[in-house]
């Protein structure tokens, strides 16, 4: 049976080409590196190498060369299969290194077994020529180099191209804050303020306060207007249990004097371990919204005082006989009980006045005549009981298509005062609602039917003047709300004083929106209604998903940025690949030892991903040098540090990223380098990177020594505890590895 060695760092396509090869008959060996290759090979020759050129410890193309000077190994077909090293230059390499075939990933499976096939073909029974002698080791080195150097261009190049990237997400992400809102603001898991960024076009609601929230701050803690200590406490209660909220509303002194008003909606952040980190949200300012809402509650307040105020008594009845109104001055007059005034019985309210008349038919007659028409209508009733009052009948419009009449009881002089102040009520009253930006409505609690809906909730859901009345509210939400509705029905219905939520509605033409609605249960002429306003939140609840988006985009496009940049030091430095991602595990390790919480540990992964990215202006061969470093390549070795600070300073993390680069040589006692900063002047950061450094460099192989294992890196961090090493971050080192288990990653 054929045998194939795969040598492959990728596990998944490793697995898939041994999969491959296992099932066109051949016998498969797989490696992950060169070196594990090389040994695998000396224990049981294959009759075939098919080897990816990017590999940890030893790459491809040194594979191929030590292949090459191995007398044992040297006559055995040698092919290259990489989607990393893909120019002509890269193949021309490998050509002169002695491979005999280039093959550029991904092929199609029939394609790379025909090409294998014919390598195995030619090489059959070692009938073919053993391929050229290896090249010298000073061109082989000069081709190596040059190799890693169209690497590094074209990686290069792909970081460039993600930071453009990650600078258009950014405009993005600033163009719908500003368009969305007024504000964006970002708090930590204490749940102080961390960020606030204002629409460029738009003067920020927070600017308008006195006093406002600062970063580092919780916006309870400073003085405040609106809520009241309670409604602070649910707003933390929701904060406390990480949920979700919309359109808290609070207020402070403004710079004018005045009170003023924004609305809050936020989320929770989670991070990927499903830690709480924070919240971020919106803001906007509602204060004209909220004072045009406070002139309807005045104008409906002062039309009820008119009403119950005059001396007058007052009936109004639509045109099918239901009482609507009837204040109280009408009660005493006609002798009502307070029961039956409020009793919404509208039949029995009718037949008692109608019993009270010396000449009820007279009057039943009259009056519809009058529904008949729209004229005012003057007159004297009589009663039983000798009582005399001047009548006086006016229409009332209830809607375009349906007239009722108001009645009003006294003497001529005052019923005339009482009519015009009323109209001018009404009509302020009137003028406010029809004008409003905001959807407002009036429908029957028990029915859920619209008696009244402004001219912006019918535009709204598209429906044309009037057409809204008599529709059931419920005939308008998507079914899967409906519940939605209902809660918050049952809900005012239960005492509750207002009711706030959202919820789908089907507009005239089909299309659905967003609605944020508010409602408050009131007594309207008897009748227990819903007084309410909708706005439309479509595009609200639209740019919210697209910020959450942009904001997931941001977050995987600046971890591969650091991902790209970590690839870029170990392609540098292959024989210590990994190290800087394991020196980034220990480093969180022992910052969750130490309390950091998960905003700082994720910097710490950061920083160790990146401390030694210096070592990219360092020569390869001087960071390759199996024998013992000069003075001078030491001193260069030592520069990493400086270079990596200069690389990483303009960046702007989130964490002091480049300081710990900086300083993650230095030593409590000032024994480090570069600047000999002791003690607390160096970051508890970079102080932790250091041991996590020492505790991966010492148990791991070098060019220059083998690993010295994990009891041997102990003992050195425990011989330093306190001198050498901070012994905070010592001890947490020590308990971890020798009490709780902890081993490095692999």
């Amino acid at each position: 049976m054929t045998h194939v060695l795969i040598v492959e760092d990728h596990a998944e396509n490793r697995n898939l080409l041994k999969l491959l090869l296992e099932v066109n008959g051949y016998r498969v060996t797989v490696a992950g590196d060169g070196l594990e290759a090389l040994a695998a090979a000396r224990r049981d020759p294959p009759d075939a190498v098919v080897s990816d050129v990017l590999m940890p410890k030893m790459d491809g193309f040194a594979l191929c060369r030590a292949w090459m000077q191995d007398a044992a190994l040297k006559a055995i077909p040698f092919i290259f299969y990489s989607a990393t090293y893909v120019r002509p230059d890269d193949e021309q390499f490998a050509a002169a290194l002695g491979a005999v075939r280039y093959l550029i990933k991904p092929l199609e499976a029939k394609v790379f077994l025909a090409e294998l096939g014919a390598v195995l073909q030619q090489w059959a029974g070692r009938a073919a020529p053993v391929p050229a002698s290896p090249l010298d080791e000073l061109a082989s080195h000069a081709l190596h180099e040059s190799a890693l150097s169209r690497k590094l261009e074209d990686k290069v190049a792909q970081l460039e191209a993600a930071n453009r990237e990650l600078q258009e997400s950014e405009a993005r992400f600033r163009s719908l804050t500003e368009m969305s809102s007024d504000f964006y603001w970002e708090s930590d898991a204490e749940h102080r303020l961390v960020r606030r960024t204002s629409a460029a076009q738009k003067l920020s609601a927070v600017s308008m306060f006195d006093r406002g929230a600062q970063i580092g701050e919780r916006r309870w803690e400073i003085p405040y207007l609106s809520p009241d200590a309670d409604g602070w406490a649910a707003h933390r209660a929701v904060l406390d249990a990480h949920q979700p909220f919309r359109d808290f509303v609070l207020s402070r002194l403004g710079t004018d004097g005045t009170e003023r008003f924004i609305s809050i909606s936020g989320d929770p952040v989670f991070d990927d371990a499903g830690a709480f980190t924070g919240y971020r949200g919106v803001g906007t300012d509602i204060t004209e919204r909220r004072r045009a809402e406070e002139a309807l509650r005045e104008s409906e307040v002062q039309l009820k005082g008119i009403l119950e105020s005059t001396a007058d008594g007052i009936l109004a009845v639509d045109s099918k006989g239901k009482v609507i109104r009837a204040n109280r001055r009408f009660a005493e007059m006609w002798r009502i009980s307070e029961a039956l005034l409020n009793s919404g019985d509208d039949q029995t309210l009718l037949d008692f006045v109608l019993s009270q008349l010396a000449d009820p038919d007279a009057f039943v007659q009259k009056v519809r005549a009058l529904y008949a028409s729209d004229a005012e209508d003057r007159d004297v009733l009589t009663f039983k009981d000798g009582r005399i009052f001047e009548r006086h009948s006016a229409p009332l419009l209830l809607d375009a298509a349906s007239l009722g009449r108001v009645w009003s009881f006294r003497d001529v002089t005052e019923r005339e005062r009482v009519e015009r102040t009323l109209e001018q009520s009404e009509k302020r009253f009137r003028g406010l609602i029809e004008q409003s930006l905001t959807g407002v409505y009036v429908i029957l609690t028990e029915t859920g039917v619209f008696q009244y809906a402004n001219p912006r909730l019918e535009q709204l859901l598209g429906y044309g003047p009037g057409e809204l009345v008599g529709i059931r509210a419920e005939d308008l939400v998507v079914a899967e709300d409906m519940a939605i509705v209902v809660a918050e029905r049952d809900k005012l219905r239960a005492g509750a004083r207002s009711s706030v939520y959202e919820v789908r509605a089907r507009r005239k033409d089909g299309t659905v929106i967003e609605l944020g609605v508010t409602g408050s249960s009131s007594d309207l002429e008897g009748r227990e209604t819903i007084v309410g306003m909708a706005q439309d939140i479509t595009e609200k609840k639209r740019a919210e998903d697209e910020i959450k988006r942009y904001v997931a985009e941001l977050e995987i496009a600046f971890m591969s940025t650091v991902n790209v940049a970590t690839t870029l030091g170990e392609m540098r430095d292959p024989y210590t690949a990994g190290h800087q991602r394991r020196v980034a595990e220990i480093a969180v390790a022992i910052g969750a030892e130490l309390g950091f919480d998960a905003h700082r540990q994720e910097g710490l992964r950061v920083a160790g991903y990146l401390h030694d990215i210096g070592k990219i202006t360092i020569p390869a061969e001087i960071l390759a040098k199996p024998g013992k470093l000069s003075s001078l390549e030491y001193t260069l070795i030592q520069g990493h540090a400086q270079s990596g600070y200069d690389v990483l300073k303009g960046v702007q993390f989130p964490w002091p990223v480049a300081e710990v680069a900086w300083q993650h040589h230095e030593r409590v006692d000032g024994s480090g380098y570069p600047q000999g900063l002791k003690g607390e002047a160096i970051l508890l950061e970079a102080r932790i990177i250091g041991v996590a450094d020492i505790i991966e460099a010492m148990s791991s192989h070098r060019p220059y020594r083998p690993g010295l294992g994990m009891d041997n890196a102990l003992a050195e961090i425990e011989r330093g505890r306190g001198e050498v090493y901070d012994a905070g971050v010592a001890d947490a080192c020590l308990r971890l590895f020798r009490e709780k288990g902890y081993t490095i990653p692999i």
